[in-house]
């Protein structure tokens, strides 16, 4: 039985990916996290000698996230992850390397967004966090021939995110804690909305495949902030208020041509969104703390 190695695992998609493999059941799993093993330490990483072979699928999904401060620090400490991993990979080489990476490297446009856009990843440390952790993990692979596949997810929505950004998620927090939500202008931005549960069968069959290079995962369908809000009221079994704050910015929009990656996954349907909301709003209502 293969073996899978998560880095990260107590993230938001590391703990979801090791959850999916472990109901499939046709690979042995093994998860770390920052408790666990520091990545940002050089001597952090080599608990992983014992458990790192020709045979094994390694993914980085290590990370510090945005919401935990987008500051110099934060990227160096990202970046060094990125170092000490992609050091010891040379040293012991896995049959495969998958990098969790994020479309926050890409600029916002308004041609649709393909593996070959170029990156624009100046906006914040976080993103250029995660491009330069693909540069030096791609560097560190190529070096020993290892396989490298680098996803780079779209905004991702559901039970257990802890990220709270504009989207799905804070409108559904908000709902359930204040029965209302906060538009900027009238909603009129287009985003990509990745249900966790299709990210995780995605990830989890690409693992077992020998698909390599870069893929973005997204669904190619982008609804407005506002659609999502008309989601909600089918999907909420109560009333909510919406109010609308001004916008400092112009309207953006965000789509992706997910051609490259339908030829990788082949066959995949994603799930409808109105029930994908609807699960995530009855999972997050049975957890969130209300006043």
């Amino acid at each position: 039985m293969p073996r899978v190695v998560i880095l990260g695992n107590t993230g938001f998609i590391g703990s979801g990916l090791q959850a999916h493999l472990q109901r499939e059941g046709d690979c042995d799993v093994l998860g770390f996290s920052s408790r666990t093993m520091d990545l940002r330490l050089e001597e952090g990483v080599q608990a992983l000698a014992a458990h790192v072979d020709s045979e094994t699928v390694v993914v980085f999904a290590s990370t510090i996230t945005r919401e935990r401060g987008d500051t110099l620090r934060t990227l160096m400490d990202n970046i060094a992850m990125a170092g000490h991993l992609g050091t010891f990979l040379e040293a012991h080489p896995p049959a495969k390397c998958v990098c969790i990476s994020s479309d926050a490297v890409y600029p916002i446009q308004t041609q649709a967004i393909t593996e070959d856009t170029p990156v624009a990843p100046g906006g914040n440390y976080y993103a250029i966090s995660k491009y330069t952790a693909e540069c030096v993990i791609r560097k560190s692979m190529q070096a020993k021939g290892i396989p490298l596949l680098v996803l780079r997810p779209t905004a991702v929505f559901g039970p257990g995110d802890t990220h709270n950004s504009y989207g799905p998620n804070a409108f559904i927090r908000s709902i359930i804690r204040e029965r209302s939500i906060r538009l900027f202008g009238q909603g009129e931005e287009r985003r990509d909305h990745l249900f966790i549960n299709d990210l995780l069968r995605i990830v989890g069959r690409l693992i077992k495949t020998e698909a390599t290079g870069v893929l973005n995962v997204a669904t190619g369908v982008s609804r407005s902030f506002a659609e999502v809000v008309e989601v909600l009221r089918r999907a909420v079994p109560f009333e909510f208020a919406v109010s609308h704050l001004h916008r400092n910015g112009g309207v953006t929009h965000r789509e992706f041509d997910v051609s490259r990656l339908r030829q990788q996954v082949g066959v995949f349907s994603f799930s409808g969104f109105e029930d994908a909301m609807r699960a995530t709003f009855e999972q997050m209502y049975a957890t969130t703390a209300r006043p």
